[in-house]
């Protein structure tokens, strides 16, 4: 079954290839409008070298496309149902309800605990200090 082989590598180079948040965030940005390299810029805060050099691997990797006109380069996505699958995955990384909670009440103990209002801390150091030999 060499086909699944040959399907498995492909979909493992796309996922490596969008395997950076700086890559996610430029498809999502281009989901719906052509873009520059430096509306980009300003819209994930980076440098122009740094855009640059992740249009060009999505570039390499047939994720975008560029449209010149004039000066101008606008960059787009090949295949824009892309931004739809992995807004899709959202799904799959939102916490259930109980997950919510177990991480509130852990925040809430820390910064019960550090800010020194913690019961269990106090009982702890009203301890007898231990005497030294």
């Amino acid at each position: 079954m060499p086909y699944r082989i040959v399907v498995s590598n492909k979909l493992a180079q796309l996922l490596n290839v969008l395997s950076h948040p700086i890559r996610i965030r430029i498809v999502e940005e281009l989901k719906n409008k052509e873009l520059t390299v430096s509306a980009l810029k300003d819209i994930l805060d980076l440098s122009p070298a740094a855009t640059s050099q992740q249009l060009s691997l999505l570039r390499a990797h047939g994720i975008v496309a560029e449209n010149r006109q004039g000066r101008n380069v606008f960059y787009h996505l090949c295949k824009p149902s892309l931004a739809d699958w992995l807004m899709d995955g959202l799904n799959l990384i939102d916490p259930d309800p109980g997950e919510v909670q177990t991480i509130a009440t852990a925040i809430e103990s820390a910064r019960n605990a550090w800010s020194g209002n913690d019961k269990e801390k106090k009982t702890l150091t009203k301890r007898t200090p231990r005497k030294r030999s």
